[in-house]
């Protein structure tokens, strides 16, 4: 089966592929990572936009086959991103793909793969912006992408939510659409990891430095339940103005000395302060299937997070780690000074469960059994009319 994904360029391929180069890479597009290599079955192609490139480039990744396709450099949004599929018209045509699948909404690759391919997309679900709205900052393109999630939602055929939550959220909008649940992959570096201990003394936030991932209340939340010989690693980058915010509120709280900050990390470091930590918090205001999370339980660390959205689905799923009143910042550190106390991952039981499961629902080939099946249905739905 040929199979062609809309998506962004993930910043290892460029790192690695490209020399560093920039060609429009902005985001580490991880849960496309875990996917690779494909299945020997499927021939897997993936567009990406090149914001001022000249012409296409084509390049071969672990065993996919990457096409960077120029575009305007800016106002694409201004433009309700109606122009998109055009740049992908000659790919489709060159490629010939059974399925488009375009991963996510809140740019256009939705909108492209319904656009290319009307009767044979699949639109995959991350967030929603109809689910953040109000917590995303009010630059002119957000409104913009709110529209258009609404208008490409709402003639979407096919649908893949990465959780429950993205799922429900979708359903409101794209009401006619035929949704599956199909969680993303992790990296094979987490599923292959031994997981945490248990013992070391830190607690790990790893995200955008942002309101909305709830960096500040993580910081507030932290000074106030953790004693001396407990250590807060922040992993993550945001705007200036974000990080100036962070490193002020780590002076006025009196942590500098047990405070760490890591703007940017590989996957390998990744792991080893996963590794390195007991505890995992992410006090986001509205989360889908925060990789970040599920890559913490996969190695063992008990999450700490608010009783909403995504957060609370899989730390209900599995079991295994502890929700704060939703947007209370003193129920928060309440609760993570309890943990801490208690230290209830300590169970050796529930830590082997819980390896076990997680490894088996974000391996690759259980997303790759799913998406398979689903790619299938699909191709035959449309040849048998």
């Amino acid at each position: 089966m040929r199979v062609l994904w809309i998506c962004g360029l993930p910043r290892v391929v460029q790192e690695k592929a490209l020399n560093g180069e920039d060609h429009g890479a902005h985001a580490a597009w991880s849960w496309i990572l875990g996917h690779f290599p494909p299945p020997a079955d499927i021939e897997l192609h993936i567009g990406c936009f090149w914001p001022g490139g000249d012409r296409t480039k084509s390049f071969q990744f672990e065993e996919v086959t990457f096409h960077l396709v120029p575009c305007l450099k800016k106002g694409r949004a201004l433009l309700l991103f109606q122009r998109d599929a055009h740049y992908f018209k000659e790919l489709f045509a060159q490629i010939r793909p059974d399925i488009v699948h375009g991963w996510g909404t809140e740019d256009s690759f939705g909108l492209v793969a319904r656009r290319l391919a009307p009767r044979r997309h699949v639109i995959g679900i991350q967030g929603l912006i109809h689910a953040c709205y109000r917590h995303r900052p009010k630059t002119y393109r957000v409104p913009l992408m709110y529209l258009n999630e609404s208008l490409t939602l709402r003639k979407a055929r096919y649908i893949a939510a990465e959780s429950q939550y993205a799922l429900d959220c979708a359903s409101s909008l794209a009401t006619t659409a035929v949704k599956r649940l199909i969680e993303h992959p992790l990296r094979r570096e987490f599923l292959a990891a031994a997981p945490s201990t248990g013992l070391a003394k830190t607690v790990l936030f790893v995200g955008n430095i942002q309101e909305g991932k709830g960096i500040l209340d993580a910081i507030a939340a932290f000074s106030e339940a953790a004693v001396d010989e407990w250590r807060l690693h922040v992993i993550g980058r945001g705007p200036v103005p974000d990080e100036d915010r962070m490193a002020r509120l780590v002076r006025d709280r009196g942590i500098g000395n047990r405070f760490r900050h890591s703007p940017v990390i590989n996957v390998a470091d990744l792991v080893q302060a996963m590794q390195e930590s007991s505890v995992f918090i992410l006090p986001t205001r509205v989360d889908t299937g925060p990789t970040s999370l599920k890559e913490a339980l996969t190695l063992g660390l008990w999450p700490v997070c608010y009783d909403n959205s995504g957060p609370r689905e899989y730390i209900h799923k599995y079991g295994f780690g502890s929700l704060a009143k939703d947007q209370d910042v003193n129920n928060l550190g309440v609760v993570l000074k309890r943990c801490l106390n208690e230290m209830p991952w300590n169970d050796e039981s529930k830590r082997t469960a819980l390896a076990r499961q997680t490894r088996e629902d974000f391996s690759r080939e259980r997303a790759w059994e799913k998406l398979t099946a689903y790619y299938t249905s699909i191709v035959t739905s449309v040849v048998s009319r």
